[in-house]
């Protein structure tokens, strides 16, 4: 996104803030006006002093003016700097809100192919220059705009010939700043982008530093990150150092026009055409004059980083949404009723001509549980996600009572489906917290009384807090095996209609697995239930068995059936009994 329409946008934005916009600039005009009557009321107390006689009451009515007038503009310089601040972190508070928003509106293809890290350091790091260059940049900008305006229109009244001179040298002062800020503004893209894959890659490491210590590859990993680090070493080099290069240019610029408002003005007063006093004041504000244009230079090189990051960020913004969708007021589905699912010749591929799954059909009836099985990579979960519409099928349907859940709202969908994966995650949180996730409003002892169906309850009274025992995803003290009976609790406690249990045992002791077994059981009576594992051991009471192979169904039938045959399944079942490997 290039610059000018990053602007377009960004001012767009800051018009939700009209209101104080409309304060700040008039906040401006009369704390500028303010300050640029000083220098003429300086010059006219110089006057009292060289005119002949000393004119003691015009001085002190000129200083006591000047003094009045530094004191109310220092006042309306700090109104305008909160205005100005207020204005900032309303837009980056509302910039930041739309992008945390952006998430939950996103497909999960983009979310699986976009690094978690990369979207932190944008919702927090960038935002954050972006509001450190709005709040420079509305501080200054009004207020510069009006200072030079009122400069150049006091140097009129005292002098024309010597304004017109100023007038003359203030093109070469924009000329210089924008060639350095346009070439500055790339080297703070690329660092925004550098930024974000530091930030990406300290998030992966810093999340999974057993794994790197367990396969020795510290130093490797130290070396990675020196390269993303020197890299943005470099480049942070450049966008400061041709940045830095606007004040010196423009200060040179200043000293050619202080110089000559000096040595013309020095003429005409040695010939009487000019005051004492008249040539002071134009020469302060020669040097006013010229001010605004210096701080507007370097701000104008520090947005370059914030309009790199803003560009980003509405880059991010613009991703494609998944598309919005109302409730169905004919839906007519119990939340607790009977639920039977149905994939109908569903085809499916994650990238364009390599299908995952293919003409894929299997009836689920209501309070039936179905387990499907497969060697690693046969379609399995994907099933799971176009069951959820995390994921949209190339071909086919599928069916919930009969009612293709293509045309159904994703959230009552979801309100039917309680799901408990081998990854699981919890936030930081009490374990009540956790466990009334999906049901906030369940009672404590409804609750801890799931727990003891599940199994979880053994554990956790062993906690020195019990059930208001903070809990995170990386807790060291809690086992795999126990965070998957935590899952299974708060998929109890939400009594869903659907059940899916994904790998859901993958990672317990077989004692923890005989206890899941127990309580998966007596959570399935009465309910559809879709169970997707590897320990075949988990599955052999389920209703129905789906077999799955390179992303086809091979066979369906219960367990006695399909070992009957001699297929596939058995063959899958007789590397499990029997420990040997299955050639896929």
């Amino acid at each position: 996104m290039g610059k000018k329409s990053t602007a377009l946008r960004l001012i767009k934005m800051l018009g939700r803030s009209k209101g104080l916009l409309i304060l700040s600039v008039i906040t401006s005009l009369i704390s500028s006006a303010l300050a640029m009557t000083v220098p003429y009321l300086a010059g006219k107390a110089i006057d009292c002093l060289t005119e002949g006689d000393v004119k003691t009451e015009e001085l002190k009515t000129y200083l006591l003016y000047a003094v009045i007038f530094i004191v109310l503009s220092a006042l309306t310089r700090f109104i305008l700097t909160r205005i100005d601040i207020s204005v900032s972190y309303r837009t980056v508070s509302d910039l930041r809100s739309r992008s945390y928003g952006k998430i939950r509106k996103l497909p999960v293809s983009f979310l699986d192919k976009t690094s978690t890290g990369s979207i932190q350091s944008m919702i927090i790091n960038d935002c954050e220059t972006v509001g450190d260059g709005m709040i420079m940049f509305l501080d200054q900008f009004f207020y510069g705009i009006t200072s030079i305006i009122i400069t150049f229109i006091i140097m009129m009244t005292i002098d024309i010939r010597i304004a017109l001179l100023v007038l003359v040298f203030t093109p070469l002062s924009f000329i210089v700043s924008y060639f350095i800020a346009s070439r500055s503004f790339n080297y703070f893209k690329e660092q925004s982008s550098i930024r974000s894959r530091q930030t990406a890659f300290i998030s992966e490491m810093a999340g999974n530093f057993r794994t790197v210590h367990v396969f020795n590859t510290a130093d490797t990993v130290c070396d990675d990150f020196d390269d993303i680090n020197d890299s943005y070493r470099r480049n942070s080099v450049k966008a400061t150092f041709v940045s830095s290069l606007t004040n010196p240019s423009t200060r040179f610029v200043n000293a050619l026009i202080y110089a000559a408002v000096a040595l013309i003005g020095a003429g005409f007063s040695s010939n009487g055409l000019l005051t004492v006093g008249s040539l002071a004041a134009l020469l302060a504000y020669a040097a006013q004059y010229m001010k605004p244009f210096n701080d507007l230079a370097s701000v104008y090189t520090e947005l370059s980083d914030s309009f790199a990051c803003l560009s980003r960020i509405f880059g991010f913004l613009d991703e494609e949404e998944l598309q919005a969708e109302k409730r169905r007021e004919d839906l007519l589905w119990e939340p607790k009723g009977d639920f039977e699912i149905e994939f109908r010749n569903v085809s499916f591929s994650y990238v364009k001509g390599t299908k995952v799954i293919d003409n894929v059909s299997f009836k689920v009836a209501p309070g039936t549980s179905c387990a499907i099985v497969g060697p690693t990579g046969c379609g399995k979960t994907t099933l799971i996600n176009l069951l959820m519409r995390f994921y949209e099928p190339d071909e086919g349907q599928i069916l919930v009572n009969g009612i293709d859940i293509s045309t159904v709202n994703r959230d009552d969908l979801r309100s039917c489906i309680g799901v408990v994966t081998q990854d699981t995650w919890f936030k930081n949180a009490t374990i009540l917290e956790n466990i009334i996730y999906g049901k906030p409003d369940t009672p404590e002892d409804q609750a801890v009384e799931t727990a003891r169906t599940s199994g979880a309850h053994s554990f956790i009274r062993k906690l020195p807090n019990k059930y208001r025992e903070e809990i995170s995803s990386s807790r060291d003290d809690i086992s795999e095996g126990q965070r998957q009976l935590l899952a299974i609790t708060r998929a109890m406690v939400s009594n869903p209609s659907i059940l899916i249990l994904d790998e859901a045992t993958s990672s317990v002791d077989i004692l923890t697995e005989v206890r899941i077994q127990r309580a998966v059981k007596e959570l399935l009576s009465g309910r559809t239930g879709v169970i997707i594992a590897h320990r075949l051991s988990t599955i052999v009471d389920a209703d129905m068995i789906v077999v799955m192979e390179n992303g086809r169904v091979s066979d369906i039938g219960k367990h006695k059936e399909l070992i009957g045959k001699g297929g596939f399944y058995t063959k899958l079942y007789g590397s499990y009994t029997d420990g040997t490997v299955l050639e896929e």
